[in-house]
């Protein structure tokens, strides 16, 4: 095994283990949504532009949302114009090493929206360690509880995903 595996595995290990730990009652729901944390996979940023997109269907500035890619594809244009990650930015168990990394968790955003795909290790990390109050994704069995708000949608049809995101955060009267 190497040390890219054995990371991998104790980040899993991490994530299996803050998942038992979870207690949804201990986040409290924003009254309404002001600042959006959004955690995305430069696989999906390369081919969509997120912050245009979700800005407009939540009605909210592009200074209200911070967006950090997890970069798994070696991508110059997403490198230069947002804040990336990558699995070297962790160390063991999924600590974050990164200041970048270290300072989107602790940032205590209104909402937190995970794009990457259900399976990523490192973006389930970042969202289990996440001091955000509300949490939505992609619905995913193993991760209902990690999240307030889930939408079952394919993890590659982000139009839908926001579309419907927008409707039950109106619906929510949080937007």
């Amino acid at each position: 095994m190497n040390f890219t595996s054995l990371k991998k595995n104790t980040a899993l290990k991490f994530n299996q283990k803050e998942l038992k730990k979870i207690v949804k009652s201990n986040r409290q729901k924003p009254e309404k949504i002001e600042t959006i944390g959004v955690l995305a996979s430069s696989r999906l940023f390369g081919s969509y532009d997120i912050s245009r997109n979700l800005s407009q269907k939540l009605n909210k500035p592009h200074k209200n949302l911070e967006i950090i890619i997890f970069e798994n594809l070696k991508d110059d244009f997403v490198t230069q114009h947002y804040n990336t990650f990558s699995e070297k930015d962790f160390g063991m168990f999924a600590k974050p090493k990164a200041q970048n990394l270290i300072d989107f968790i602790n940032t205590k955003y209104d909402l937190l929206i995970n794009y990457c795909h259900p399976e990523s290790v490192f973006g389930n990390a970042v969202t289990i360690r996440s001091q955000s109050n509300f949490k939505v994704s992609f619905a995913n069995e193993e991760f209902m509880d990690l999240y307030d708000f889930t939408i079952e949608v394919d993890a590659n049809k982000v139009d839908i995903f926001n579309d419907e995101l927008a409707k039950y955060l109106q619906i929510l009267e949080l937007i």
